[in-house]
């Protein structure tokens, strides 16, 4: 899958987009939280899997500000 998508030059030692980690990141970490604090569906979030998904988020926010700055 890593092939066909947009990281698939990252994946190979190449760089990807920095507006798509940028994006990516802020997209997801937000989504996390959001429903963290909603919990409008049944089964509540555990905060550890907001954090750990938030630890990932954060990888494509630093990859792509070091893209952007670089």
């Amino acid at each position: 899958m890593i092939i066909f998508g947009p990281v698939a030059e990252a994946a190979h030692g190449g760089h990807s987009d920095p507006s798509f980690d940028l994006l990516v990141g802020f997209a997801v970490l937000a989504l996390t939280w959001i429903g963290y604090f909603r919990r409008e569906s049944g089964k509540p979030v555990s905060i550890w899997i907001a954090v750990a998904i938030s630890a990932i988020c954060a990888v494509f926010i630093y990859s792509g500000l070091a893209a952007l700055f670089h």
